[in-house]
Order: structure tokens, then sequence, then C-alpha cells
């Protein structure tokens, strides 16, 4: 009895725990449309004062950006750690995501060398931009001393 209780406990946690990483996406990640708004605007008035033409400029960026980051459907758990590194700079929360997805795509297509990839995935983790550098510099030091 206890053994069943066990399992069905393990399954029922498995399943809630798959459930709520497939259901993460960007919409759980970012404010909503109008609080985002708030922000960008608040954030653009403080940086730029009475510069008009700056705010406006940086509100229609951070704006586009938004816009574009609410509908990434691949990579959220890179888009996580962007969001994570640069909060509500949509701008840079994209520039970053894309980094790191070329990047991620590069480390994947990698064939040479796997235990050097082994160890810059070990040392680096999720931040494929340096799992990218820390295999390109290790690789040419081997190739330079073999």
């Amino acid at each position: 009895m206890r053994r069943k209780l066990g399992l069905s406990l393990a399954l029922i946690f498995v399943l809630v725990f798959t459930f709520s990483i497939q259901a993460a996406g960007p919409e759980d990640l970012f404010l909503d449309s109008d609080a985002a708004q708030e922000v960008i605007k608040e954030q653009a008035t403080e940086d730029w004062e009475d510069d008009f033409e700056m705010v406006k400029y940086q509100i229609d960026n951070q704006t586009a950006a938004y816009n574009w980051l609410i509908k990434v459907e691949d990579h959220i758990d890179l888009l996580k750690l962007a969001k994570e590194k640069w909060d509500t700079d949509y701008e840079m929360i994209k520039y970053e995501y894309e980094n790191q997805v070329a990047a991620y795509n590069w480390v994947q297509s990698q064939e040479e060398h796997p235990e050097i990839m082994a160890a810059a995935k070990e040392k680096w983790g999720l931040d494929y931009e340096m799992v990218k550098y820390e295999y390109e510099n290790q690789v040419e030091a081997y190739e330079s001393i073999n």
C-alpha cells in the first residue's frame, strides 16, 4: 500500500512539474502590455527627461522589443535567463536572447573535440556565448600544441 501511494505521489509530482515547465512561456515572464508600457514610459522619461525626441525613440524601440519578446516560442530557458539579467530593458533582453540562441545553435553544430565542448558546457552551463568562446579558445590552444 505504501509503495503504491509513494509511486502515485511521485507520478503526480512528475506530471505537475512537467506541466509547469511546458506551460511556462513569455506571457509568464513579462508584465502585461499596459504595465510594460507604463514601465517603458517611466524609464524613457527618467533617461531623457525633456528630450522628447529621445523619449519617443526609446519608447518605440522598447515597445517593439517587448512585442517581439512576448511572441517567442523557442528556447524559453534562454529567454528566462535574459529576462533575469536585464529585467525590463526589453531591447537588451531581445539582444541577449538572440545572441544566446545563435551561440546555442553554433554549439549544437560542433562535432570536433567533444571533450573540450563538454568541459566548456560544464564550466558555463546555459551561457552559450561563453561556452562558444571557451570552446573556440581551448580548441585553438589545443591545436597549437598538438
